[in-house]
């Protein structure tokens, strides 16, 4: 059964006593975790490696499931929700993301047919848009398996612009300056920024 179409999220997104475990071990890694966050605000984690950050972004993404409690946003769970609408309105750039082997635009339209407006909005909040058009072939570049033909900082903020691609809701960002240089932090603090300003 399909779940009901609800409209896009525009208030909140809540964990509410989270518990995660490892898929196929069924090992907790972390229990009792509670956020609550309103439009407009932002969270960042810190934490030693190891402490279960990427976990926790899984789960909050909906890529894991939850053992106990809910993520919610504006206040229905996630299981409420429809494929289509958390694709739309979850954005999420994971530690040990991917590039796919196909063109820039698609890349950053999640593979999905490219509205070429939104490409280029999310690639200007992810800094990356002049670098781009400085590329022989632009938006229609091929990346090659897992984009071997850029740098790890420009593949890292390609990936950033799939994350804010079509102003998702809500964007969640595992490690998204690790292999940036001074102008990449920039830009995620931006992008950042930007969310907060149109009320993600």
């Amino acid at each position: 059964v399909r779940p009901m179409q609800m409209p896009d999220p525009t208030r909140s997104f809540t964990a509410d006593a989270i518990t995660v475990v490892a898929p196929g071990s069924g090992k907790v890694l972390l229990s009792d975790v509670t956020i609550q966050l309103e439009a407009g605000q932002a969270l960042g984690l810190i934490g030693p490696s190891g402490g279960g950050k990427s976990s926790l972004m899984r789960a909050m993404a909906g890529v894991w499931p939850v053992l106990r409690g809910h993520v919610r946003l504006d206040g229905a769970d996630l299981t409420q929700w429809d494929e289509s609408t958390m694709a739309r309105c979850v954005g999420y750039l994971p530690q040990d993301y991917t590039l796919f082997d196909t063109t820039i635009a698609r890349n950053i339209s999640r593979l999905g047919n490219p509205d070429p407006e939104a490409v280029i909005k999310a690639a200007k909040a992810a800094g990356v848009h002049e670098m781009i058009l400085a590329m022989p072939d632009g938006y229609e570049a091929d990346l090659g398996t897992n984009g071997t033909n850029l740098s790890g900082g420009q593949r890292q903020r390609i990936a950033l612009a799939r994350a804010l691609y079509g102003d998702p809701f809500i964007v969640f960002l595992d490690e998204p300056n690790s292999n940036l240089d001074a102008e990449g932090e920039r830009a995620v603090s931006a992008a950042i920024a930007g969310i907060r300003a149109r009320g993600g």
